[in-house]
């Protein structure tokens, strides 16, 4: 199967899991978030390996959310502005637990998961890691969230 955000490779019952968009420093569009416990989720469901190694193409290993791709999410024409905050907050809080889902996929996994961290691993990244039962990082690897600059609360 392919996918849009992911290179994933079984040999020798190790699953790897690459996060594989480097040409847009690995960020997380929507696709990412119906993707990544798909693949957790068959890769444990049908015990295909032992253990499961996520890591990244380029030099980072993911810059976090794009946001960029959640621009306009709830927004409906035409809604007076009381309602359409309504709309929006309940859209965004909707996309919120779709992106927690996946990464409770990851803690829930019966398998132990790797994080393989290089360079950066910003906002959703650092989620991600610490869904992981272990951690590897290079020794130029680092960790940050941004969302308090967005005014967003990082969970």
């Amino acid at each position: 199967m392919t996918h849009e955000c992911f290179n994933v490779t079984i040999n020798n019952n190790v699953a790897h899991i690459q996060l594989s968009r480097p040409e847009k420093r690995n960020s997380m569009i929507p696709q990412f978030w119906v993707e990544l416990p798909a693949i957790i989720q068959e890769i444990d469901a049908e015990a295909k390996a032992r253990v499961i190694v996520i890591s990244s193409t380029g030099p980072h290993f993911t810059s976090g959310l794009d946001v960029s791709s959640f621009a306009g999410v709830g927004q409906v024409p035409n809604e007076d502005q009381k309602q359409r905050k309504l709309t929006a907050g309940a859209a965004f809080y909707d996309n919120v637990l779709v992106m927690q889902s996946a990464f409770n996929a990851i803690e829930a996994c019966r398998i132990p998961v790797l994080a393989a961290i290089q360079g950066g691993c910003i906002g959703g990244g650092v989620d991600l890691v610490t869904a992981c039962d272990i951690r590897y990082a290079t020794s130029d690897a680092f960790l940050t969230i941004f969302e308090t600059n967005i005014g967003m609360t990082a969970d």
